[in-house]
């Protein structure tokens, strides 16, 4: 077990990835990929690092690395989801996390479900839902300074390089590259989840074409790639997926025992061949949108 490392507040709570000359309007986000934990995170101390980590969507970024050489452009949340999770909706927030509910700004629009399994835009709970992520109740000072630098500069940075996008291409489209544990925890059944699993809010966020290319193109390098199976989407898809004025948003989820050790933390002897696969795909993606 390794001990939790947190970062300074300097740390840049984005990363955008800026494409020169790009010809293609395709992003991709990793929202939950990032590995800075701020000094005021304060989980609880009983907790080894590995709990701690085990929502975030850890080398996710990494595999899909190739987009730099391939000219795409993208935006990475720095910070753990633990932390602050930007693929929820901003006032999806468990009232229980909080010191005092009186005079806070927003709004509660957490369902019973979410509060039991502890993901809502401040976590509760870790490693599938057994442990309680804090010792501790969240003032709100705290949960408004986490929203402020990190949530809203995540969707800022989103929403201008859509509008990018939409003033050079007249369309974009976005991958939103995300993984999950093997099995499902037992709130969910603990069954054994499908390798990949496509997303688009049931054809909602994302018109047909785009879809079909990302599941075929997951499919023809072997893996067992469901839609919509697992999951239909999040806020990302919620926020930006939106067809009818050529926005197209789909979701990813990679199983992450295909590239990693899930207890441990680090890559497997698996992890190139699934960064391989995943450059594959891209270019695949890429291609098929400069053809449209």
């Amino acid at each position: 077990m390794t001990s939790i490392i947190c970062k300074g507040e300097s740390i840049q709570s984005i990363t955008v990835q800026n494409a020169l000359n790009n010809n293609t309007p395709l992003l991709l986000t990793f929202p939950h990929s990032g590995e800075n934990y701020p000094d005021d995170f304060l989980p609880n101390p009983a907790l080894p690092f590995e709990i701690i980590d085990f929502p975030n969507d850890k080398y996710v970024d990494e595999l899909f690395d190739s987009h730099r050489s391939l000219g795409l452009p993208s935006i990475r949340a720095n910070f753990p989801r633990t932390y602050i999770d930007v693929n929820r909706h901003q006032h999806n927030i468990d009232p229980s996390m909080m010191e005092t509910q009186e005079s806070w700004y927003g709004r509660f629009l957490s369902t019973d479900s979410e509060k039991e399994n502890g993901g809502t835009l401040f976590w509760s709970k870790t490693k599938l839902g057994n442990y309680d992520l804090y010792n501790r109740k969240l003032s709100q000072d705290e949960m408004k300074q986490r929203i402020a630098t990190c949530y809203v500069p995540f969707h800022q940075a989103l929403a201008s390089s859509i509008e990018d996008m939409k003033k050079n291409f007249n369309v974009a489209y976005i991958l939103d590259c995300h993984s999950y544990a093997e099995f499902s925890s037992k709130f969910r059944g603990g069954e054994r989840r499908p390798q990949v699993d496509v997303l688009n809010r049931h054809g909602q966020s994302c018109g047909h074409q785009l879809t079909e290319c990302v599941v075929d193109a997951f499919s023809d390098c072997g893996y067992d790639v469901t839609l919509n199976k697992i999951y239909t989407g999040g806020e990302m898809l919620l926020r930006y997926g939106w067809p009818q004025i050529d926005q197209h948003a789909l979701q990813f989820e990679i199983r992450r025992d295909l590239y990693m050790d899930e207890e441990s933390r680090q890559k497997s002897g698996q992890f190139t061949k699934m960064q391989n696969d995943c450059s594959k795909i891209l270019s695949l993606v890429k291609r098929h949108i400069d053809n449209l």
